[in-house]
């Protein structure tokens, strides 16, 4: 069964991202477990950050009858070990693709970009001299004329 300490708990709501059936929500900012939707898949120990959840061991109640003393000479130790959880392909796949784009954006896109710019100035001159104009100088070249609307007062 499944176990959330309290006072472990941050509130930072990483097991509720993972939950699959949605047994796990915050409530005044610490995670509450619903057992009725708890499949006991263990992902959420694998996501708490603060080691909050646990798994606890439950007993099978012995009759009354059959309860006798029991003498230990050092206290029975209980090792819970869980599998770890499977990670949700979101979470594989997000890293490559996040280095994937920075190295396109470093490498790639300035290229790019480079590639592009040389074409405009390129064309454009190309088409300056096909069209035998001048860019400044000459007659009209670079006047700009502005004209005065009505009610302007200089």
């Amino acid at each position: 069964m499944i176990r959330i300490n309290a006072e472990l708990c941050n509130g930072c709501g990483a097991c509720v991202d993972v939950c699959p059936t949605g047994a796990l929500y915050l409530v005044e900012g610490k995670a509450v477990l619903d057992e009725k939707l708890c499949r006991e898949c263990e992902v959420c120990l694998a996501a708490c950050p603060s080691a909050a959840i646990s798994v606890a061991v439950q007993q099978e109640p012995v009759a009354q009858a059959a309860r006798l003393p029991a003498v230990q000479s050092e206290p029975a130790v209980i090792q819970v070990r869980s599998r770890p959880a499977p990670m949700p392909v979101r979470s594989r796949i997000l890293p490559a693709v996040g280095a994937a784009l920075t190295w396109a954006g470093r490498e790639i896109l300035p290229r790019l970009a480079n590639l592009w710019l040389d074409r405009q100035t390129t064309q454009s001159a190309d088409d300056t001299r096909a069209s035998g104009t001048q860019t400044s100088g000459g007659r009209g070249g670079g006047r700009q004329h502005r004209h005065r609307g009505r009610g302007s007062g200089g």
